[in-house]
């Protein structure tokens, strides 16, 4: 059973191929000890996260595209 992923930016469904399924972690409290920190695993295009981010902020997974 092939698993779904829906960006957390457009909500549209994030096909499997190439470098498209991006997952970003979030982390709370992330000074604090480990026992006050939340965790969430959150999945988006890639292109959708470049569209968000300025320009300064380099994004390294798209220099290197790998299988």
């Amino acid at each position: 059973m092939q698993k779904k992923y829906e960006c957390c930016f457009c909500t549209k469904e994030i096909i499997s191929d190439t470098i498209n399924i991006t997952a970003l972690i979030i982390i709370t409290n992330y000074d604090k000890h480990e026992k006050k920190q939340e965790v969430q695993q959150l999945f988006c295009h890639i292109l959708c996260l470049q569209e968000k981010l300025p320009v300064t902020v380099p994004l390294y997974g798209l220099n290197q595209e790998k299988d």
